[in-house]
């Protein structure tokens, strides 16, 4: 009697450890069918075009440019035509001069300035009255921010053309961000200014 209650609970032991070994497998069969299904769908498998090769890509990317670079004179066309005209440079020039008494001295300055921008010139300096440009609609502003700078500089910064370019540029910036100010426009307006007379004595 005692010998066979030895055999079942060895076959029933048995018999759970072969369950828990099925079950294990079943799981990871699951689980890699899971993963390579998912990996069939998202079309890992698949073959590559030749066109995601990075290689390739490039190749072709040459190819164009090669191509188009001696035609590029017979395809201009409008889109071309206007993209040149954005950036044709516009000047305009303060017609009244700005003089000034230099900080910390008994010198004056009397400058007359020029301004140059890659904006459309009429939306920029056209003086007609009812469609001003920037410029001219804020003149009165601009003069005075430029005025107000042109005061606070000293006469030694004339001394050195890089002391000059440094003036300019403050001014640029003043003028840049009057113009910013009113017209809302994120971008910089003014590109470069230029002194077309300089006097300091």
């Amino acid at each position: 009697m005692s010998e066979t209650s030895t055999e079942d609970e060895e076959e029933k032991s048995g018999g759970g450890l072969v369950k828990i070994i099925l079950i294990v497998l079943v799981v990871l069969l699951l689980m890699v069918g899971t993963a390579v299904g998912t990996m069939f769908a998202t079309g890992f498998f698949d073959e590559k075009p030749e066109s995601e090769d990075p290689e390739t890509a490039l190749q072709d990317i040459e190819s164009e440019i090669e191509e188009t670079d001696g035609q590029v004179a017979e395809t201009l066309g409008p889109k071309t035509a206007e993209i040149e005209q954005k950036f044709v440079i516009s000047y305009y020039t303060f017609e009244d001069a700005f003089q000034v008494n230099l900080k910390g001295s008994k010198k004056m300055m009397q400058a007359k300035l020029g301004i140059t921008s890659y904006f459309d010139e009429d939306i920029m300096f056209n003086q007609e009255e009812g469609t001003e440009g920037w410029v001219p609609r804020h003149l009165v502003g601009i003069r005075a921010a430029i005025l107000k700078l042109l005061r606070n500089v000293s006469a030694d910064k004339f001394d050195t053309p890089e002391g000059e370019q440094e003036v300019l540029e403050e001014l640029r910036l003043v003028i840049n961000e009057q113009l910013e100010k009113h017209e809302k426009t994120s971008a910089a307006p003014i590109e470069e200014v230029h002194f077309t007379e300089l006097i300091v004595q």
